[in-house]
């Protein structure tokens, strides 16, 4: 303390001995350092300034993802267990549900064939069958044909068009043969 007192007097005395002229040029040169460390100072906190709220905004937009990402994890859990309580449901007997979902929407369904495909999840000895059948229906309608579909996939247990096939018919243009395979699956035992 004793120190910063003493400069301070060899300051004052120095400053005392300078002229106007000199005192003005030591003021103004006094204040230019003044300011230009000021300036220094202001730049160097608002670039501080300006990093944090970087930072901040690049923390908040992966807490967003985060958010996104769970909210997304949610509904494939939720899928999932959905799905799963369907392959423990009752089983579907598929011959009879696809002629019957034909037959309310009054859609003749005479040929079904069970199909011999294996499909991976049997060849994997996993946990789960598939039944699938091939279903040709001749003379058919594009209305008609999405409504069967839809009734299809709406059905109980997990019921899904693997295959569709539609060939025009020369005689009436509006019409179409289609050859569907239709699958469901179940758990083991």
């Amino acid at each position: 303390m004793e120190t910063l007192r003493k400069l301070r007097a060899d300051a004052e005395a120095v400053f005392s001995r300078l002229s106007p002229r000199e005192r003005v040029m030591v003021t103004a040169a006094a204040g230019a350092v003044a300011a230009f460390v000021l300036l220094m100072v202001s730049m160097a906190v608002s670039r501080a300034v300006r990093d944090r709220e970087a930072r901040i905004e690049s923390k908040t937009q992966v807490l967003s993802q985060i958010g996104q990402l769970a909210q997304t994890y949610r509904r494939a859990q939720a899928e999932r267990a959905m799905l799963e309580a369907k392959l423990k449901g009752p089983p579907v007997q598929l011959m009879s549900f696809v002629s019957q979902a034909g037959t309310r929407l009054g859609i003749e369904v005479n040929d079904l064939r069970p199909s011999q495909q294996p499909s991976a999840s049997d060849r994997a000895a996993d946990k789960v069958t598939e039944e699938s059948v091939e279903v040709n229906l001749a003379r058919l309608d594009l209305p008609r044909l999405a409504a069967l579909l839809s009734e299809l996939e709406r059905g109980p247990g997990i019921v899904r068009v693997r295959r569709l096939a539609l060939r025009g018919r020369s005689d009436d243009p509006a019409a179409l043969d289609v050859t569907l395979v239709v699958a469901t699956w179940q758990l083991k035992g």
